[in-house]
């Protein structure tokens, strides 16, 4: 993997090359196969090495945290292999962070986590959408509707929720 710091210098910086790589990856799967997860290469050679090389670059976790692909997709795992959270998916892949926090599923519900992976908001909305000055639309009642290789979220109660590291501990509405 060292040609992946050679092919541009700001990527390189900010990725694992060479044995620490293979390091991490054994790490991975040690981890999975100790949580029971299997064997743990299938999970982790699904996806492609250099994807799995510039994960660390694009994708913000905290320190001796994954994230890898499951049988039920993406999931961030601790250094032990054990899942901590499973991510919501846009854009064919993880949820970005905005304003800090980024949305998670957990039976079904949608909540919001820090890049730490702490829990802020837990999931109990059927959707949420990202935080936008410091306010999110969450709905309850949702349905579905498919619209070719895209759907929309129609639900029949919605509010708007206030960030909770920046609303004011009076007025704040969760």
């Amino acid at each position: 993997m060292e040609t992946v710091r050679d092919m541009s210098n700001c990527i390189g910086s900010f990725v694992d090359t060479g044995t620490a790589t293979a390091t991490a990856t054994a790490t991975v799967i040690a981890g999975l196969q100790a949580a029971g997860l299997g064997s743990g290469r299938r999970v982790v050679s699904t996806l492609p090495v250099l994807m799995l090389a510039l994960l660390p670059a694009f994708v913000p976790v905290a320190q001796g945290q994954s994230l890898i692909q499951d049988e039920q997709g993406w999931v961030y795992v601790n250094e032990k292999g054990a899942a901590v959270l499973r991510p919501f998916i846009y854009d064919n892949g993880p949820d970005y962070f905005e304003e800090g926090l980024a949305r998670f599923v957990a039976k079904g519900k949608m909540g919001f986590h820090d890049q730490s992976l702490q829990i802020w908001i837990p999931a109990r909305y059927d959707f949420a959408s990202p935080f936008v000055d410091g306010k999110a639309k969450v709905g309850m009642d949702c349905k579905l509707i498919p619209h070719g290789e895209h759907r929309s979220v129609h639900c029949q109660h919605w509010e708007n929720i206030s960030h909770p590291l920046t609303a004011p501990k009076d007025q704040s509405e969760n």
